[in-house]
């Protein structure tokens, strides 16, 4: 995880701040995992996830928050990993959802003071850690400054665009709901085809369709 933290020589050890179970369950086209996160802090900075792109084949991913309070951030680079076109903040209470759509690369963020506990779907994917390793973490880096949090531009980015706060709309076409009732994994396989074929979905897979700014 060092590699990943603003000041990680507050990192006394590189001990797990995060634990994944994959394949908890499965369909035949997607695995059905949970990632725990500590609520801890690296001087100011907010426990959190590496951080990766999806490689190959550039599909989306679907969480929830089970437990506790997360901040999602997803970023999507042209060109080269330095040069970020679009950043974006999730927040997501117990039973919110985020989307990261096919192209962005993300990190979960715990900015609650108990465990965050997320469930995901996910296609067979090959995770790409390099780039948030080489640049020492995602575009921005979530800090607490005690009354507020604060988003600080990581300057190893060559470009970074101002960040923007999304929640995700309700999508009943996929069987995707903002409440705690409505959990993902009991989500019908044929309402998650788009997780493995996000090619027949294009026109609903963007920001603007999936997201509100708030």
């Amino acid at each position: 995880m060092k590699p990943v933290f603003k000041n990680r020589e507050s990192i006394e050890s590189d001990a797990d701040m995060y634990l994944v179970e994959r394949g908890v369950k499965n369909t035949e086209e997607l695995s059905y995992d949970l990632t725990t996160i500590k609520p801890i802090k690296i001087g100011m900075e907010f426990a959190k996830t590496f951080g990766h792109y999806h490689s190959k084949l550039i599909l989306p991913e679907l969480y929830e928050a089970l437990s506790g309070y997360a901040y999602s951030l997803i970023q999507r680079y042209e060109h080269t990993p330095n040069n970020i076109k679009e950043a974006y903040i999730i927040e997501a209470e117990i039973g919110w959802k985020i989307i990261v759509p096919p192209g962005f690369g993300h990190v979960s963020i715990n900015i609650g003071d108990d465990e965050l506990k997320l469930a995901n779907w996910v296609g067979s994917v090959i995770r790409d850690y390099d780039p948030f390793k080489n640049l020492r973490g995602a575009c921005y880096y979530v800090l607490d400054a005690g009354e507020s949090i604060e988003f600080k531009k990581n300057l190893n980015y060559k470009s970074v665009p101002e960040i923007k706060k999304l929640k995700l709309r309700d999508i009943p076409e996929l069987g995707i709901y903002n409440d705690a009732s409505r959990p993902i994994s009991d989500i019908p396989a044929k309402k998650l085809d788009w997780l493995a074929h996000p090619e027949k979905y294009e026109k609903l897979l963007t920001i603007k369709n999936l997201y509100r700014e708030i």
